[in-house]
C-alpha cells in the first residue's frame, strides 16, 4: 500500500501539521509520527488518528505506534503555502537544452533554471531539476533530489511520473508526482514535479 494518501488525509486532520508513516517488511505500519499545534491533547489527536485510519482506510492500529510532536502555536506553519506553475521557456542548441520554469506565490515570482545534454531523456530530467532550482529559490533550501522520471499509460493516457528524494533530517523519503500530458512531456514533467513536492515544501515555509 502506499501510505502518501494516507499521510495527506492525516494532515487535514485538526491541529495536524504535517504527518508521516514508516513500514515494516510487510507493508504494514509500524510507525505514525504526527507534528501538531499546541492547540489541543496530544491523546485526543492520538484518537482522532486512530478513528480516521479505521473509518476511512480500515486500519487498525495500536495507539503505541502513534507520536505526537507539538510545537508553540504561536509558532505556526503556513499550510496555505502551495506554489503555482506559470510555465517555462526552454534554448537549444545542436547537443544542448536549457529550461527556466517559473513558479510564484503571494504576487513573487521564482525562476528555476537547468542545462543539460539534450537526449529526449535527460531533457525531462533537465525540466525536473530547473523546477527544483525554482523551489529551491522559493524556499532558501536545497533538500530535494530527482530521482526519476518516466512516462507511464493510465486510462489510455500517457502521464508524467516524477520520482523526488526529500532529504530530511539526514533521512530520505521518497516523493511521487504525477501530470497527464496534455501539452508536452517537458511541461507535464514540470508539473508532476510540483506536484510530488508542494505538500512538503509548506514545512519549510514559516509565517
Amino acid at each position: 500500500m502506499n501510505f502518501d494518501e494516507v499521510e495527506y488525509f492525516l494532515a487535514n486532520i485538526k491541529s495536524v501539521m504535517s504527518c508521516k508513516i514508516i513500514s515494516d517488511a510487510n507493508n504494514n505500519i509500524s510507525e505514525i509520527h504526527v507534528l501538531s499545534d499546541s492547540s489541543r491533547h496530544s491523546k485526543q489527536i492520538s484518537r482522532d488518528i486512530r478513528t480516521a485510519l479505521l473509518s476511512h482506510f480500515n486500519l487498525d492500529v495500536d495507539y503505541k505506534i502513534i507520536s505526537v510532536a507539538q510545537i508553540n502555536k504561536n509558532i505556526s506553519i503556513n499550510t496555505d503555502f502551495r506554489l503555482l506553475y506559470d510555465g517555462y521557456t526552454n534554448e537549444t542548441s545542436s547537443d544542448r537544452i536549457k529550461i527556466n520554469t517559473k513558479l510564484s506565490w503571494d504576487e513573487k515570482e521564482y525562476t528555476g533554471q537547468a542545462e543539460g545534454i539534450k537526449t529526449e531523456k535527460n531533457t525531462l530530467m533537465v525540466a525536473a531539476l530547473s523546477t527544483l532550482d525554482s523551489i529551491k529559490k522559493a524556499i532558501d533550501l536545497d533538500c530535494f533530489i530527482v530521482e526519476d522520471i518516466q512516462t507511464a499509460k493510465v486510462a489510455g493516457k500517457d502521464v508524467m511520473v516524477a520520482a523526488i528524494t526529500q532529504i530530511d533530517h539526514g533521512k530520505e523519503n521518497v516523493l511521487i508526482g504525477s501530470s497527464i500530458v496534455t501539452t508536452n512531456k517537458i511541461d507535464s514533467t514540470i508539473k508532476a514535479t510540483l506536484n510530488a513536492i508542494n505538500r512538503k515544501i509548506c514545512l519549510y515555509i514559516k509565517e
